[in-house]
């Protein structure tokens, strides 16, 4: 389903985005176009055989286009016009059917050769970041070589490398180009020390072992082997052998899943207490063994503390005694989440139910603990919760043009309590907060642009929200292009340029500058007698009054 802001256009003026996207003025296929909008959502297309590309019904509103070239491509990556970040990029006022040329640069191109132990890798990912640019990549062939293009001229890169049977790592030496594991220590070379010189890949380690239970293997178990923050998946085999390459060296940890057993960390731990060192590159350790005992279960019924009936859609998430791991479970239609999978010992549940009406939080004795659950081998425990109902708010923003604005940060502080909420307005412009008790709630906006040439909002101060709330409340922010504390509405009604900063100008010469205008609500092109407010002749006097940033209602959705 398309969005809000997206199917506005379909009752509001709406226009074409189209154009070519051509290299050396050739047609480009296959590039992949981006329209983003001022709030950073984005729709997609491709440039087809001779280039050509379209956006259909895009609203009125300020946009940039992003071209992505294929990766067998050595055209570089740009923004319309041309240039390679974001906020660089021109803002295009989308008034009109609206037609753009992206003239795409041609870049440099290196090819190397990627060897382990001498022998060619095939199928790794080279990837390729250029400073101040994006990154390009290619995929080796049976004789470990790699080409990629689209590499501005002149500019120095940092070199990853990832592959199925390799671990992900980084050019880190500048003189040999030797590569290691760590991102941060990547460093910048120019593409031309790679052209046709063999890079040896570190290969890693391989590690495997036995997951059984007592004298029993576990067949078909999932398995995850971690080592220096690289993590690999695989299944144990038939009589429960398990390996996995590609890892670094490091200090390694396993852990197991499997029907009918408790999740089991290397040796034989319900929580990561054990690490083996494999230090060696090229190494290979096959005796990290997970021995897991049959599992004990935690069956939690959650019922509604008034009705008693059961309350759909919750989860509940069980934490160890020393809250290191915790294990998650939806209830069914019953209210009734069961978790599998655990080892003896204590455990405390956290009821996660916001979406249904109520509200998160740990399960409580009546002093209000958390109340610990006692599994002992092979058990099964049955709990029921009653659980109170709560209030919800929903709030949605726009502009004042009626668009909504994604990204809002939504702050509900409550006046009697520590409780707070937060939320973000999605897409649409609306921010659902949850889990909140009755009273009066202060709510706090803020919004930040991701760039200084981005659409900035007047923010107004916001009453009061009193919880439980029958309506939607609805906020509306004044649209400020330019960023200058003025809105955009107000500074072209009197002739002012909303989208360059003049706050601190003074089109009338009466020693007022147009910022002060508009906050005392005078005119900002006519010349004032008096310091004093002016509203009562001012074609603005209700742009600057609460009612224009004004907090409305409508009745609650649904």
């Amino acid at each position: 389903m398309l969005p809000i802001w997206w199917a506005l256009s379909q009752v509001a003026i709406a226009h074409d985005v189209s154009g070519t996207v051509t290299q050396d003025g050739t047609g480009l296929a296959n590039v992949a176009v981006y329209l983003f909008d001022v709030n950073q959502r984005y729709t997609e297309t491709a440039s087809t055989s001779d280039g050509s590309f379209v956006f259909r019904d895009i609203p009125d509103g300020a946009v940039r286009i992003f071209a992505v070239p294929d990766i067998d491509s050595n055209a570089i990556p740009s923004f319309y016009p041309s240039s390679a970040l974001y906020c660089d990029a021109e803002r295009l006022e989308i008034l009109s059917d609206t037609t753009v040329e992206l003239s795409l640069e041609t870049g440099t191109a290196l090819q190397a050769t990627l060897l382990v132990d001498n022998a060619p890798l095939e199928g790794a990912l080279l990837k390729v970041t250029p400073d101040g640019a994006w990154t390009r990549g290619g995929f080796s062939d049976d004789n470990g070589t790699v080409w990629v293009g689209g590499l501005p001229e002149g500019a120095q890169v940092t070199v990853e490398v990832e592959g199925a049977l390799i671990p992900t790592q980084w050019i880190t030496d500048q003189d040999d180009h030797t590569f290691g594991y760590d991102e941060r220590e990547a460093v910048w070379i120019e593409p031309s020390e790679l052209n046709d010189v063999p890079i040896e890949i570190n290969p890693g380690i391989t590690v495997g072992g036995l997951v059984h239970s007592g004298p029993t293997p576990i067949p078909n178990a999932n398995m995850s082997v971690y080592s220096n923050s690289q993590i690999r998946n695989t299944q144990s085999d038939g009589d429960g052998i398990y390996f996995v390459e590609g890892l670094p060296p490091g200090e390694v940890l396993s852990w197991m899943s499997a029907d009918g057993y408790a999740n089991t960390y290397s040796p034989s731990d319900d929580r990561p207490v054990y690490f083996e060192s494999i230090l060696n590159e090229g190494a290979v350790y096959t005796l990290l063994d997970i021995d897991a005992p049959l599992e004990s279960t935690i069956s939690i019924t959650l019922l509604d503390a008034d009705s008693e009936e059961p309350i759909r859609g919750a989860s509940i998430l069980l934490y160890n005694d020393t809250r290191t791991v915790g294990r998650g479970e939806p209830v069914d239609e019953t209210g009734t989440a069961v978790v599998f999978g655990l080892h003896s010992g204590q455990y405390t549940a956290t009821v996660f139910a916001e979406n249904d009406g109520y509200y998160n939080g740990d399960v409580e004795d009546a002093l209000g603990e958390p109340i610990w659950i006692d599994v002992g081998e092979e058990d099964d425990t049955e709990l029921t919760v009653y659980w109170e109902s709560r209030e919800q708010a929903l709030i949605n923003v726009s502009d004042d043009l009626g668009y909504p604005i994604s990204d809002v940060l939504l702050v509900l502080q409550h006046a009697e309590s520590d409780d707070y909420d937060r939320q973000y307005t999605d897409e649409d412009g609306i921010g659902l907060m949850y889990g909140l008790r009755d009273g009066d709630w202060e709510l706090i906006l803020a919004h930040s642009p991701v760039c200084p040439n981005d659409m900035g909002y007047i923010i107004p101060e916001l009453e009061t929200v009193a919880i439980p709330q029958s309506e939607t409340l609805e906020v509306v922010l004044l649209r400020d292009d330019d960023q200058d504390g003025m809105p955009t509405a107000w500074e072209e009604e009197w002739g002012l340029d909303p989208y360059r900063n003049d706050a601190e100008e003074d089109a009338d010469g009466d020693g007022l500058t147009n910022l002060q205008e508009y906050t005392m609500g005078s005119e900002p092109t006519k010349a004032d007698e008096t310091t004093e407010c002016g509203c009562e002749n001012s074609k603005s006097a209700l742009l600057i009054l609460p009612s224009l940033i004004w907090i409305g209602r409508r009745r609650r959705r649904g």
